[in-house]
């Protein structure tokens, strides 16, 4: 019982992350970057877009550096408990967001069966 009701509910986190990033991207950032509005993002370009991405994927990597480097100033077995708790939460999220690119994604091929033979 409790894992479906756990399943139950990181499907709708899941969902809830689908919307907020969709939402994000069609309703802020892509009208930010066409000129339609002003949502204030520190990027009025796709050059500056594109580098404001690559820090963004910096800032994270450097985040779990520091992780590993303050828990290992921890007391031992705290910083292996808090760095399994902190690597847990991440992964959890990280599923998420590999989920919904998954949806996203383009395939590269068609199956045959799908594709009109006859106009």
């Amino acid at each position: 019982m409790k894992k479906i009701i756990g399943k139950f509910f990181a499907n709708i986190r899941r969902k809830l992350l689908d919307q907020r990033v969709n939402r994000e991207i069609f309703q802020q950032i892509f009208p930010h970057l066409n000129g339609e509005a002003n949502h204030g993002y520190p990027f009025n370009s796709d050059e500056e877009f594109e580098k404001r991405c690559l820090y963004a994927e910096l800032d994270a990597k450097l985040h779990v550096e520091l992780i590993e480097k303050r828990a290992a100033r921890m007391p031992e077995a705290y910083g292996k408990a808090f760095r399994y708790i902190a690597y847990r939460d991440l992964s959890e999220r990280m599923k998420m967001y590999l989920e919904i690119a998954e949806c996203r994604v383009q395939p590269q091929t068609c199956d045959p069966r799908f594709v009109a033979t006859h106009a």
